[in-house]
């Protein structure tokens, strides 16, 4: 397994289209071309997510100083369950040892219809050698739980972060807080 800079141009984006139209429904998703032209190659990232030579999924960094912030993670559904997301993210980690990854997932809540989804999530990144912060995000109807690749969250760093995010993204401006 391999992870590769994914060109605009390239076949293989067009394969990660489609998984990025199967993983993400259509109010959380943004076409890969949008997110190619939202930022300068310096501070985005589209990796593909290659095995056997295939790619199979993909991953969306944004970088900024020493946040990488996970912005999307996708696994074709045909390979999900058979531990490829699972070596992806550790490859992930290994290619940014000085930097801390930050991602968020929908925080579980029992009166929530994809509760059971939200669960499998937490306890995937969890598994996979993430760390719940304690901080939590709100934006688009939907609480968030902020997680991040090593124990000590750079909560003020991850602020700098959003607040460049929104001033290029104005439509995503979470607000952290704790419970």
């Amino acid at each position: 397994m391999q992870l590769k800079t994914l060109s605009q141009n390239s076949v293989d984006k067009q394969i990660a289209d489609k998984i990025n139209e199967e993983a993400f429904p259509e109010y959380e998703r943004n076409s890969l071309d949008d997110m190619y032209a939202s930022d300068t190659a310096d501070k985005i990232e589209i990796l593909g997510i290659y095995a056997a030579n295939a790619i199979v999924g993909f991953f969306i960094v944004r970088k900024y100083a020493s946040i990488r912030y996970l912005a999307y993670f996708a696994v074709s559904q045909e390979k999900q369950s058979a531990g490829i997301g699972s070596q992806a993210l550790k490859l992930l980690i290994d290619r940014y040892p000085d930097a801390q990854i930050v991602a968020e997932f929908e925080t579980p809540d029992d009166s929530c219809d994809n509760n059971a989804i939200r669960l499998r999530r937490r306890s995937f990144y969890l598994r996979n050698g993430f760390y719940e912060t304690g901080w939590y995000s709100y934006y688009d109807d939907t609480e968030f739980t902020i997680i991040c690749s090593v124990p000590g969250f750079d909560k003020e760093g991850f602020e700098r972060f959003t607040a460049y995010l929104s001033s290029i993204v104005p439509d995503h401006i979470p607000k952290l807080y704790r419970k």
